[in-house]
């Protein structure tokens, strides 16, 4: 068994969504690293229930939480067992399934903690249908800080070969941004990118881009402030820091373009869609979301549940297979 050899633990994700369907996609296809071992935490029936819609003969293998290599099982699907108390339909959401799915996140990250398993990818949840269930959080990213031991705000990063992006604000109206964007917000994410761009991405000095939130990154106060008054006054005083070099804001109308993307090994978005739309565009079925700041490896397809094809086998496995290799890679590259 070579050193490269390593664990990679998948999550269950919303059981009606397309997250059953692309895992058993992702596990048969060859193009995920064959020195993964791809563990699922999720119910054997529910992998048996798609098999038998869809004729799937993959075997199942079950292993034990306290992950031994010699416990894997090449060729099958092996997986954690956990129980899902309520009838599954594929494309149907239900408000019941929220403790299975809940359960899924935490025994993964606490395996991942506690164990040889070296990364997290978590498959796509309802944000809608977990808060009717009981969530407090936007998402995955908040409720994954709260079971990382280092308990600090979390950072998301969308990653494609071409580029990274990170919004400064996510899940929020575009009306509270402006209120949002502090001297403070903008330090704390890039100094957590920084560290891990090092840390998991071997990116030594990292050159990073940082867009306006304005038109025309405020046009020297004729388009907004927000450029002139936060966001150039932090740059200026964090570029006189060590380990990085920022440049901004630069008008986010043209940051993208391939001869200014290429430039950079991260641009720093100011909101959701500024940071998603350059992303999808470029690679809209490789795209990873990458949560930086945790004190274990978490990658995730870039992308939602998929109701609307869930149980019809049309679900599309690249980005999850995507955010399995890339969570290796960051497992190999962790300094």
């Amino acid at each position: 068994m070579t050193k490269t050899k390593k664990v990679i633990l998948i999550t269950a994700g919303d059981p009606a969504s397309i997250s059953t369907e692309i895992t058993i996609k992702a596990i048969e296809t060859k193009k995920i690293n064959e020195n993964i071992k791809a563990v699922v935490i999720t119910d054997p029936n529910l992998i048996k229930e798609y098999q038998s819609k869809f004729k799937n003969n993959i075997e199942i293998h079950k292993i034990r939480d306290k992950i031994n290599f010699s416990d894997y099982k090449d060729g099958c699907l092996n997986i954690i067992p956990i129980k899902l108390l309520n009838k599954v339909k594929f494309g149907k959401p239900n408000v019941n399934h929220f403790s299975f799915i809940k359960s899924s996140i935490v025994t993964s990250v606490n395996i991942c903690m506690n164990s040889i398993a070296s990364g997290v990818v978590t498959n796509p949840i309802n944000k809608y249908m977990m808060k009717k269930g009981g969530f407090s959080f936007a998402g995955h990213t908040d409720y994954l800080a709260t079971l990382s031991k280092i308990k600090k705000n979390p950072v998301m990063m969308f990653v494609t070969n071409e580029l990274k992006t990170l919004p400064l604000t996510i899940h929020v109206p575009l009306a509270m941004v402006p209120k949002l964007i502090t001297k403070e917000l903008i330090r704390n994410k890039i100094k957590v990118a920084v560290k891990d761009l090092t840390k998991f991405f071997d990116v030594k000095n990292p050159k990073i881009a940082v867009t306006g939130l304005n038109p025309h990154a405020g046009e020297n106060g004729n388009l907004g402030f927000e450029e002139i008054n936060i966001i150039k006054p932090t740059l200026d005083e964090m570029n006189k820091e060590i380990n990085m070099t920022l440049v901004g804001p630069v008008p986010a109308d043209s940051a993208f373009c391939s001869s200014k993307r290429n430039n950079y090994d991260l641009i720093v978005c100011m909101y959701h869609d500024q940071a998603l739309i350059p992303v999808k565009t470029l690679n809209f079925f490789n795209g990873v979301n990458v949560t930086l700041g945790l004190d274990f490896i978490r990658t995730s397809p870039d992308h939602g549940t998929a109701f609307d094809i869930a149980g019809k086998n049309l679900a599309n496995p690249e980005s999850l297979i995507s955010a399995i290799n890339l969570a290796y890679k960051m497992s190999i590259n962790k300094k």
